[in-house]
């Protein structure tokens, strides 16, 4: 058989398919239709709120680093100096330490009816405890960092305008909370050292000096004493009490460096965009659901049509006339136009 009358063959075959079984092709779309229709009209509407951050790149030290291996445990990515602070604000934000601080919050809110509200985030939101709690709200809520610019956007998602957007701002602000509690940077480190080598260093220059002050007082008769081992002690003295000192004013130097450093390093987030709350809903979307209906449908349809024509004897290679499309076409036309005739004279008859 050549190629124009095989498609030909196939073409007929496919068309009296569809004639046969028509009723199942409406339904296949009907109630896709259908249920995408009720199921958007019935199910809550869900609003989303989003806010921007812009963190400074000064925070990605290594002592942030180290909070994150001590805390959220060593699996992660690992995170070099010098690299943008979106990388480790975007694990903090996603962290559970950080989210149960979200969920544990109390707040107070009025939804769109006017209703007053008081609880925990966990409780308003129903997101949940423990680990399901974590996982409910990371599914509710997401953290995209653009590698251009490193600016965090934070979706989140809620059954009320209102509640969604107190949700983003006080994850927002458990992480700048984190940030300023902590955080346990490298300068900061140093600092706490610098300041316990200072203490101690200025007790020693302390009591350096107080020795040489002593010896010199039990021995009135220097420097007109000639005396080689009195002498030899002050001198003594007198070179400690000058490496105490140095030592000291080394330290102190340091010290000051470390604090700036401190300073400098501390992790500082601009908020570009303030959560607020939504004037329209985010969904349910009719599109994704009537999709994911329909080739639920389709797939039934397949597995219909499969049954059907395996044990119907009809020969599906007869030819398909216009008319015969014509006449079942007008066939449902008809029976379509009777169910509608019955239920209004059942409603005017009732």
């Amino acid at each position: 058989m050549d190629l124009p009358k095989e498609m030909d063959s196939r073409f007929q075959q496919y068309t009296r398919l569809l004639i046969r079984r028509r009723r199942l092709f409406y339904l296949a779309i009907g109630l896709p239709l259908i249920f995408t229709i009720l199921f958007t009209t019935i199910s809550p509407p869900s609003f989303e709120a989003i806010s921007r951050l812009l963190p400074t790149s000064e925070a990605s030290s290594m002592g942030v680093v180290g909070i994150l291996t001590g805390l959220f445990g060593s699996g992660g990515a690992s995170y070099q100096d010098g690299a943008p602070g979106s990388f480790l604000y975007n694990d903090i934000l996603q962290s559970r330490t950080v989210i149960e601080s979200v969920l544990n919050e109390e707040i107070e809110f009025i939804d769109r009816k006017g209703k007053k509200h008081r609880g925990t985030i966990r409780e308003l939101a129903g997101y949940g405890f423990g680990t399901e709690g974590v996982e409910n709200f990371r599914g509710s809520n997401s953290v995209r960092m653009d590698l251009e610019n490193g600016v965090i956007t934070i979706n989140s998602k809620a059954k009320d305008p209102n509640l969604v957007a107190i949700v983003v701002n006080t994850w927002v602000s458990k992480l700048d909370d984190f940030n300023k509690n902590v955080r346990i940077t490298q300068a900061g480190e140093n600092v706490s050292y610098l300041e316990y080598r200072l203490a101690e260093s200025k007790k020693e220059l302390d009591w350096m000096s107080d020795s040489l002050v002593t010896f010199l007082s039990s021995n009135r008769g220097y420097p007109s004493s000639t005396n080689p081992r009195i002498e030899s002690i002050v001198r003594e003295l007198n070179n400690q009490r000058d490496v105490k000192e140095q030592v000291y004013q080394l330290l102190s130097e340091e010290y000051e460096m470390a604090k700036l450093n401190k300073q400098k390093t501390t992790p500082v987030i601009s908020i570009l965009d303030k959560a607020v709350p939504p004037t329209k809903e985010a969904g349910p979307k009719r599109i994704p659901v009537f999709i994911f209906s329909f080739s639920f449908a389709m797939v039934i349809l397949i597995i219909s049509l499969t049954i059907l024509e395996s044990s119907d004897p009809t020969p599906s290679e007869m030819p398909v006339s216009w008319r015969e499309i014509k006449d079942s076409l007008a066939v449902d036309s008809r029976a379509l136009r009777n169910i509608f005739r019955r239920k209004i004279e059942r409603k005017h008859t009732g």
